[in-house]
């Protein structure tokens, strides 16, 4: 199904608090149960690129610290998956100017979860999928289970957590969807801001995919399929970089 670009829009920056959204279905709810805890908050940092000494000394002064937030979630000890874009620092104008920027600010930002930066340590732009790197692991965890090949009408569940606050969401999968000529996912599921990176499974808790942007126009949530972000996981850990 082919799409325009400009009915898409990343949804990567929340401004607001979100509430938390009721599972009903008992065979959700087990899956919620089981991953809700490798999902994790993404604070994010954006500044501005080339600042000037006196910009620098600014924001070293007043220590605002992270102006946005997303989601991600754990694959592996200490990696963790989001949205490429979430670490990009590339942003609408419009949200660059909520944050305070002009529109021909290029920007940078910097990923925290629980305090701690995270370091990017590899990507898939194309598919807008990164794999971060960080600290203070708290438990063993394994890499999760990819479904290599969703079907159409097929139950989904989104858990996100923008501020911290867990958020589900359920849908049913609608087909593929063509983007900047890449073949993605797309679901009818509810899309907010702070939900880029989020894990969407099927009902055997399999990752579909992951959350990375909203057609507004055709209510469509875009998703990057488990199968790239499998093979992310897969190159980082048959091929670690130094």
């Amino acid at each position: 199904m082919e799409r325009r670009i400009g009915g898409l829009a990343l949804v990567v920056v929340s401004l607001s608090m979100l509430a938390p959204m009721c599972v009903g279905q008992n065979g959700t709810a087990q899956v919620v149960k089981q991953q809700a805890g490798y999902t994790l908050s993404l604070e994010l940092e954006f500044s501005k690129k080339n600042r000037n000494n006196l910009q620098r000394a600014m924001s070293l002064l007043l220590a605002l610290g992270p102006n946005g937030h997303a989601t991600g979630f754990l694959v592996g000890d200490g990696l963790v998956m989001t949205a490429y874009h979430v670490v990009s620092g590339e942003l609408s104008d419009p949200k660059k100017i909520a944050l305070g920027f002009s529109p021909k600010d290029q920007l940078r930002v910097k990923v925290f979860v629980n305090g701690c930066q995270a370091t990017v340590i590899r990507v898939d732009k194309e598919a807008d999928l990164a794999l971060l790197e960080i600290c203070g692991s708290r438990k063993q965890v394994k890499a999760p289970a990819f479904q290599a090949s969703p079907t159409k009408d097929e139950r989904l569940l989104l858990i996100a957590r923008p501020h911290g606050d867990k958020s589900v969401s359920q849908g049913i999968l609608y087909g593929s969807y063509t983007f900047r000529g890449q073949e993605f996912l797309s679901a009818k599921i509810d899309g907010r801001d702070g939900y880029s990176g989020s894990p969407i499974y099927n009902q055997k808790a399999e990752v579909v995919g992951v959350f990375s942007g909203y057609d507004w126009s055709q209510k469509l949530a875009l998703i990057s399929p488990g199968i790239r972000a499998q093979k992310l996981l897969e190159d980082h850990i048959t091929n670690p970089k130094p």
